[in-house]
């Protein structure tokens, strides 16, 4: 299927001094419920990134593996191996949430 981008809202720098850095973003399913990622500043698209500025929203990549319609189920195993704190990697969001990757 498709690589798409996904919505998240970072919401915490855990890493100033450490390169690339990291971060705590959430994403949100299509149930309202919060799904919350500890990862690299550079998978959420960002370089570097204050304090001030936050809540941010940033995009992580994502594979679609079913479309229902308004909803999309996704996966964040692919392409970059990532998943919620609790483990889990596969997700209905509304469709509106996802955008598509820019060409490099």
């Amino acid at each position: 299927m498709a690589w798409v981008c996904c919505k998240v809202t970072v919401v915490e720098v855990l890493d100033h001094d450490w390169y690339p850095g990291s971060c705590k973003a959430v994403l949100t399913d299509s149930e309202g419920v919060e799904h919350t990622f500890v990862e690299k500043l550079p998978v959420v698209g960002l370089e570097e990134v204050k304090d001030s500025d936050l809540p941010l929203q940033k995009s992580i990549r994502v594979e679609i593996v079913k479309d229902m319609g308004d909803w999309v189920e996704i996966t964040t195993e692919r392409p970059d191996s990532i998943e919620a704190e609790d483990g889990t990697t596969h997700f209905v969001v509304p469709k509106e949430s996802l955008e598509m990757l820019a060409d490099d």
